[in-house]
């Protein structure tokens, strides 16, 4: 999401005495990517395996468990449970990079001789409003046609060619997929952004690039949007000729609102959700952050500055998090407003995604994390109730327990969540409902709400 960026951007900032660069992202070590690739054990689960740092990789399961991979003294690859500092008992013997097969111990639903799915892969480069986006179209095993998603990217600033899981997984489970660095990372030109209107302008030329390259071979085409993407990728949808659309773990409210939204979730963790006047102040503060964001700095600093003053004192004060709200009240404005012109990649914090979704004639897939703490989804919960009321085309699965990225947690000893695995059936309905547009079973723990039955408004 936006403002995740924000916080990164505005700690170099004050870090680096507001100097205006981003570092080269390390090149990747062969021995690392030459493993990257979707695998499937006796058994038939589907493993796959992604560079997760010059010398980690993660694997992930396509029953939602996951772990993280270092090579040992011993030459195996283990490391820890999800994304936890938790030992994982799993060892990999990952071998030689042409050997095709990797061999799986001390975990029950994985062991065995587990072999490398040949997917068929075509790289590309396509052209987008004076930017050349380098992708690949990956395509299943067997006879098609077969539906396509085009992975619509998230707030992230590095090579989805590189890091994306589902390029592989998706595929390995009967769906085709395109994938492609976003403007100004990976093999792309261009200056990195998060004007939601330049990104969707960039899915849609994806999506007409995956058509042309995959032919015969699909039944039907359309975007699969994460995070920052259940922005960009139903605008996509609107100036393409898109079958479908999937909006998972985003928001169907503005980037200004999700700030709001997750200030608020942070008080409510803290134990002040039942004092009006602490939560009154801290919509306030979100406000008040939200529209020095929105105005470019030109309204709201004297505001914005008695708030501050007002409230710095109360005890829930220094308790308020954000997506950006938490570094206004930590640093003061003038240091933030400098810094600003160096690190502004365009948001659209203005974007209201509403009138987009209603215009919408193709189904559309709303995944949300029940329980998300970085992007509160009881608003979109609302929202899609609503659309959904109006007869629009829209089926809605909710995973109560799970944070963002869908993502199942547990707490710690010191009152964190730790984050342990994706939620089971989370990549199973990708994929049914992508074949499908209908919901064809349970899918672990997920609430679901098809178009036909509309979603309870307060959920």
């Amino acid at each position: 999401m936006p403002g995740k960026f924000v916080n990164r951007v505005f700690a170099l900032a004050v870090g680096a005495l507001l100097a205006a660069c981003r570092g080269d992202v390390e090149e990747l070590d062969p021995l690392v990517t030459c493993h990257a690739g979707a695998y499937r054990t006796p058994g038939g689960v589907v493993i796959d395996i992604s560079p997760l740092s010059t010398d980690a990789l993660r694997w992930r399961a396509s029953d939602g468990t996951t772990g993280t991979l270092r090579q040992q003294p011993d030459g195996d690859w283990s490391g820890n449970v999800g994304w936890t500092e938790t030992p994982h008992p799993a060892e990999f013997r990952l071998g030689a990079c042409d050997d095709g097969t990797i061999e799986i111990a001390n975990h029950p639903d994985l062991e065995g001789n587990a072999g490398k799915l040949s997917l068929p892969a075509i790289e590309t480069e396509l052209e987008s409003d004076g930017v050349t986006l380098a992708g690949r179209l990956v395509l299943p095993l067997g006879e098609g046609p077969f539906p396509l998603v085009v992975l619509v990217h998230g707030s992230e600033d590095y090579s989805a060619r590189d890091f994306y899981p589902l390029q592989r997984l998706l595929p390995a489970l009967g769906m085709a997929a395109f994938v492609y660095d976003k403007r100004g990372t990976g093999g792309s030109s261009g200056e990195y952004t998060q004007d939601f209107h330049l990104l969707a302008a960039d899915a849609a030329a994806a999506l007409a690039e995956a058509r042309r390259l995959a032919g015969d071979q699909i039944a039907s085409a359309g975007y699969l949007g994460a995070s920052q993407g259940g922005w960009v990728a139903p605008l996509a949808a609107s100036m393409s000729d898109a079958d479908f659309v999937i909006a998972t773990f985003g928001l169907a409210e503005g980037p200004l609102a999700e700030d709001r939204d997750e200030v608020l979730f942070s008080m409510v963790e803290a134990g002040y959700g039942d004092d009006p006047e602490a939560m009154a102040g801290a919509r306030a503060l979100a406000d008040g952050a939200g529209r020095l964001l929105a105005s470019g700095w030109t309204e709201g600093q004297a505001e914005m500055a008695a708030l501050k003053d007002r409230y710095r004192d109360e005890p829930w004060y220094d308790e308020i998090e954000g997506e950006f709200t938490h570094e206004f009240l930590a640093r003061p404005i003038w240091q933030l407003r400098s810094a600003w012109p160096f690190f502004d990649q365009g948001t659209s914090w203005d974007y209201d995604p509403r009138p987009v979704l209603e215009r919408l004639e193709m189904p559309v897939l709303w995944v949300l994390a029940g329980n998300d703490a970085e992007a509160p989804s009881q608003e979109t919960q609302r929202i899609v109730a609503e659309l959904q009321a109006q007869d629009l085309p829209i089926d809605l699965a909710v995973y109560p327990t799970a944070d963002h990225g869908i993502i199942e947690f547990e707490m710690n000893a010191e009152g964190e969540r730790e984050s342990i695995r994706y939620s089971e059936g989370y990549f199973r309905l990708l994929s049914d409902w992508a074949r499908d547009r209908e919901f064809r079973s349970e899918y672990g723990n997920a609430r679901l709400f098809p178009r036909t039955v509309t979603a309870p408004a307060d959920e």
